[in-house]
């Protein structure tokens, strides 16, 4: 039985070149942008943190009531600081569910068309940002009753309370990798299958799983060659933006120095400042620009075995039958 896995590996490359050709610094940046968002998006482990409390006798128990004490005492500080994060995060990730879309329709379409897709798929942004919500929750209510415990104190069972918290950290940990599983099959697979089908994500959901599933072995070696790949891609990305960095960053700090030389210290700061700035936002611009093809071919990888795998949920089969017969060519790229 052929793999897929391996046999579109020249294939998500060959798509990629035509997608990316004839060269447009325009088109790029305009990726650049969608590929921030679609990079920056995803889940995360909840960070670990310790709580400090003032020095108590030996022996004495931890005293829960600090905590909720200095939680009542400065309810509103907490509350506008913490729905201005929250309200910055869900942002974050209503626009990074969007641009799934506006990436994945630019790939089928070999058009980078920003602001239509935008607006033609608010409503499958929305969609797919609950679904990414609620994949979340099953890993962080455990996480968050684990930390609970921890922070107040509180032993729920005391003959077996040590046990419990063991039970919820594994048990998170275990829903996290279940639950990134779904979200980057979602990514891959599901909302391409959205497109093609017009549907929600439960809705790409349904059709995609007899595919998923009757071509198990299909999508086990995707998953295992697409990791291979990712960790290559993001070594050879941080590669050249530390070349980058060094080829940029000398010059850079020389002219700072030279300036520094000249106008004394008194100018030190805010051309220290400036260097650092330009420095920074030179290896940002260019971590982006390299995303760029390797996130398009990723997808292209993706697009190509889920059209392989069922030919009704194709989402390219005009891209690829030009990359399977290359005399054919497609037309020149438009962007916006």
């Amino acid at each position: 039985m052929a793999l897929y896995a391996i046999d579109n590996l020249d294939d998500a490359w060959a798509a990629t070149r035509e997608f990316l050709t004839p060269f447009s610094v325009k088109r790029l940046l305009v990726l650049a942008v969608v590929v921030f968002f679609v990079g920056g998006t995803g889940m995360n482990f909840p960070g670990s943190g310790a709580s400090s409390s003032p020095e108590t006798e030996p022996g004495t128990e931890p005293n829960p009531d600090l905590v909720w004490g200095f939680l009542v005492e400065n309810a509103l500080a907490v509350g506008l600081v913490g729905g201005a994060v929250l309200l910055l995060v869900l942002g974050f990730m209503f626009v990074g569910a969007l641009m799934e879309f506006v990436f994945v329709q630019s790939l089928r379409t070999d058009e980078v068309r920003f602001w239509r897709y935008s607006r033609n798929y608010l409503g499958k942004g929305f969609r797919l940002l609950g679904f990414r919500l609620a994949l979340s929750l099953i890993w962080i209510l455990p996480s968050v009753a684990f930390l609970g415990f921890v922070l107040t104190g509180v032993n729920p069972i005391p003959e077996i309370g040590g046990a419990v918290l063991i039970v919820l950290v594994l048990l998170a940990i275990l829903l996290f990798v279940l639950s990134a599983v779904v979200d980057a099959f979602t990514t891959a697979f599901v909302v391409p299958v959205m497109l093609v089908r017009e549907s929600g994500v439960l809705g790409g959901w349904r059709a995609f799983w007899p595919t998923l599933k009757s071509q198990w072995k299909q999508y086990l070696a995707y998953a295992i060659a697409a990791l291979v790949l990712t960790i290559a891609a993001g070594i050879l990305a941080v590669i050249l933006v530390g070349v980058v960095f060094v080829v940029l960053g000398i010059p850079v700090f020389l002219v700072a120095a030279a300036a520094v030389a000249v106008g004394g210290e008194s100018v030190f700061v805010p051309i220290f400042a400036v260097a650092v700035a330009v420095l920074i936002g030179a290896v940002v611009l260019t971590w982006l620009l390299v995303q760029v093809p390797i996130q398009t071919y990723l997808r292209y990888y993706a697009l190509l075995i889920l059209g392989d795998t069922d030919q009704e949920l194709d989402p390219i089969p005009e891209i690829r039958a030009s990359v399977r017969k290359p005399a054919e060519g497609r037309d020149s790229p438009e962007t916006i």
